[in-house]
């Protein structure tokens, strides 16, 4: 053994016993790992805890669990109503089988 090789081999023993003991990851060439993102916290829980947790009861469920209230969604009614405004004037849309790609393929 020359002196040169003696202490190179130590010292790369002596760091993978170091690694073993310490509980680090042993990385003689220094390649990338990752290691460093993966020892990182977590983000997910700390957005899902600054939500609250709050479930929105919609009326459309309301009506469905008790229908025998008879319940009116004025945003619905409002909606059907614009839809058959529109129908009347020829603006709805179209029946099924008679739309812009059907009229493409007849030319």
């Amino acid at each position: 053994m020359s002196l040169s090789t003696a202490p190179t081999a130590k010292l790369t023993l002596l760091n993978k016993i170091s690694c073993a003991i310490f509980g680090n990851v042993y990385n003689p060439q220094g390649i990338r790992t990752g290691n460093k993102i993966l020892r990182q916290r977590l983000v997910g829980p700390t957005i899902n805890a600054y939500y609250p947790n709050v479930k929105q009861i919609k009326l459309r469920e309301i009506t469905r669990m008790v229908p025998e209230m008879n319940l009116v969604d004025q945003e619905e009614k409002l909606r059907l109503e614009d839809l058959s405004e529109r129908k009347k004037r020829g603006k709805g849309p179209p029946k099924k089988g008679q739309g812009r790609r059907s009229t493409l393929k007849k030319k």
